[in-house]
């Protein structure tokens, strides 16, 4: 698995100085669902039936990939932020004062980015 992002970096984007072990041990935690879920959608689409196999993963060097370890640090602090999103509630409102909620994938505000570099060639 590639590390797009770290849980240092995430507690640097939030924000956090004095990290103490429970929210080091969540950025950690923040930082590995993050980089397996870009992983997998860099891998591309899993195959819809065997006996097709789906592709290997690839090993791919993040630092090849600015715009992707950006865009895991900013999906790994709002990941991290989930557990302050009482019942999926970010505590702000619009203009017309309905709540606002978390999105269902904490990759989906970066998946433009991702979309960018994952696109599967069709030959």
């Amino acid at each position: 698995m590639a590390e797009w992002t770290t849980g240092t970096g995430i507690l640097a984007a939030v924000g956090v100085t004095s990290p103490t072990a429970e929210d080091s041990a969540w950025s950690e935690a923040c930082a590995a669902a993050v980089n397996a879920g870009i992983d997998v959608r860099m891998r591309g689409t899993p195959a819809a039936a065997p006996p097709i196999e789906p592709p290997p993963p690839l090993e791919l060097d993040p630092a090849a990939y600015p715009e992707l370890t950006y865009a895991a640090t900013i999906a790994g602090a709002e990941a991290y932020k989930r557990r302050e999103a009482v019942y999926g509630l970010t505590g702000y409102v619009d203009l017309e004062g309905a709540a606002i909620r978390v999105a269902r994938d904490y990759l989906e505000g970066v998946a433009p980015i991702i979309a960018r570099h994952a696109t599967v060639g069709i030959a």
